[in-house]
């Protein structure tokens, strides 16, 4: 279900740090401990950076953290050394004593509450003021291979030859993403500032996507539910950014195109089933196609019906009443009787993990191909003059994919 009354408190990272030679304008006394120094640097950085995404909505600035000292253990392989229990709550403390957090501290075991909670710290004027026209300093992930568990907090697998050979893997295509130059739009629909970039939703023409640009085009792949067969997309900061705004963008200096997998879920399920997909899934003659789509692309990763049916009449960009709301859905089943059990079965998750993979090896072929491509997902940022070459990738891998499926 989405929650549309109040906006979700943001995960405290470490991707960003404030200059270590602007600590003391800002009161920060000197530290000969330098593993605190840059984990203080990163906390006061997360919450700038969150209150220059949205500096019309303080609400959205609360960046939430744990001081469960079990939360930290086993972390450092993914967040690096300085981000310990002691010296995480130590930095927002003293941020806070400082004048330049604001912090609520959550009561013990609000965790674990039906309506959880964290504790949580935002930025103060003082804060925003002292770093306004600072530039940050980039804080590269130590490791690019995520495990989270079903409270999305990152969990730490057995090592295996398996997870070593992703994470090899990994390694290797932000190697070959580092190659490639994107530039981001201007003009109307843009707005750039010192730390983050504003751009237009095409959807509503209203709605803006925040976000920080990183200087590297490195992907994380996030597995899920502790588990390495589920989920394992490839994610990248360029990713937030509204379609639209993608396409006015430049890759190496040229005009991009965005070929993507049409029916992709649908289609690897048929495959499961020992089936091919040959027609629209979602067109049922009854419903507008885009309701069909986004009713069968939600209950596909929903646990329920009732759950899928819930999630689209509490979204914004739905609109519709329950009755039509079951209504589409009951016809995306009748249309695809192949995989009516599927949907609503939580099978999404599952089908994110092969289309990963198929993501890997789209990008394993352009680099072979010296084509310059950033993935998104199910689609690919590419030149205009090589659309043609990766659309060509993409078919030989998902036919090979289907191929695969449908034979096991």
């Amino acid at each position: 279900m989405i929650d549309i009354e109040q906006p979700r408190d943001r995960a405290l990272d470490f991707r960003w740090g404030v200059p270590a030679n602007l600590l003391y304008a800002a009161g920060v006394p000197d530290t000969a401990d330098k593993l605190y120094d840059q984990a203080r640097r990163s906390v006061l950085a997360a919450a700038c950076i969150a209150a220059y995404e949205n500096s019309d909505a303080p609400d959205s600035w609360w960046i939430s953290y744990s001081r469960r000292k079990g939360f930290y253990e086993g972390q450092t392989r993914y967040q690096g050394l300085p981000y310990t229990y002691a010296r995480v709550t130590a930095a927002v403390a003293e941020g806070t004593r400082l004048g330049l957090l604001e912090e609520e501290r959550a009561a013990p075991g609000s965790h674990l509450a039906k309506d959880p909670r964290q504790s949580r710290f935002r930025a103060t004027p003082d804060l925003r003021h002292a770093f306004h026209a600072a530039r940050f300093d980039y804080v590269r992930r130590p490791c690019h291979l995520l495990v989270r568990g079903n409270d999305g907090r990152p969990v730490t697998l057995p090592e295996t030859q398996a997870l070593g050979r992703m994470r090899a893997q990994v390694d290797r295509i932000n190697a070959y993403l580092g190659g490639s130059k994107l530039t981001l739009g201007t003009g109307d629909g843009w707005e750039h500032g010192t730390h983050t970039v504003r751009a237009r939703s095409e959807k509503t023409g209203k709605g803006w996507a925040s976000l920080t640009p990183e200087p590297v085009n490195d992907v994380v792949r996030i597995f899920s539910r502790g588990r390495a067969d589920k989920g394992g997309r490839l994610y990248g900061w360029w990713q937030q950014l509204p379609k639209a705004r993608r396409a006015e963008c430049r890759i190496n200096g040229e005009a991009i195109i965005e070929p993507d997998f049409m029916a992709l879920h649908p289609t690897l399920l048929y495959a499961m089933r020992g089936e091919r997909l040959r027609h629209d899934p979602y067109e049922t003659g009854l419903y507008p196609r885009q309701h069909g789509k986004l009713a069968l692309n939600v209950a596909l990763n929903a646990r329920t019906l009732h759950e899928a049916a819930a999630s689209l009449v509490h979204s914004p960009s739905w609109g519709q009443s329950l009755d039509y709301t079951w209504g589409v859905l009951k016809a995306v089943q009748r249309r695809n009787r192949t995989i009516a059990k599927d949907i609503g079965s939580d099978r999404g998750i599952d089908c994110m993990r092969v289309d990963s993979d198929m993501a890997v090896a789209v990008l394993g072929a352009c680099e072979k191909a010296g084509i310059a491509c950033l993935p998104v997902h199910d689609s690919f940022m590419v030149g205009a003059s090589q659309g043609g070459r990766v659309e060509a990738i993409m078919s030989e891998v998902l036919t090979r994919t289907v191929n695969k499926l449908s034979s096991s």
